[in-house]
């Protein structure tokens, strides 16, 4: 079953979406200027589409999300100010 919810996470909401797969889940976290993804999507895609999106790995649920670090982004996701190594939590204002 796809979940798919508004989250408050301090004052701003964003669009959680998590799908169980067969060993792991595809999770999004949507902000009104960018997205977190997964690993299971593709940052060549986001890059092509011109998407503020970074990609995150090794996470299950919605605060894994929150507590990882960033592992790539896109050119727009860069020009947000979003970098490597950064945690999510750290640049919700920036895709929010």
């Amino acid at each position: 079953m796809i979940e798919s919810r508004e989250v408050s996470i301090g004052d701003r909401k964003l669009q959680f979406m998590r799908m169980p797969l067969f060993n792991a889940p595809v999770l999004i976290l949507k902000g009104s200027k960018g997205y977190v993804m997964c690993g299971y999507l593709n940052m060549e895609a986001a890059e092509k589409l011109q998407d503020a999106a970074v990609r995150v790995t090794g996470v299950n649920t919605l605060e894994d999300v929150l507590e990882a670090q960033v592992k790539e982004t896109t050119s727009r996701a860069r020009n947000l100010g979003i970098s490597p190594g950064m945690k999510v939590r750290e640049i919700l204002q920036l895709i929010s």
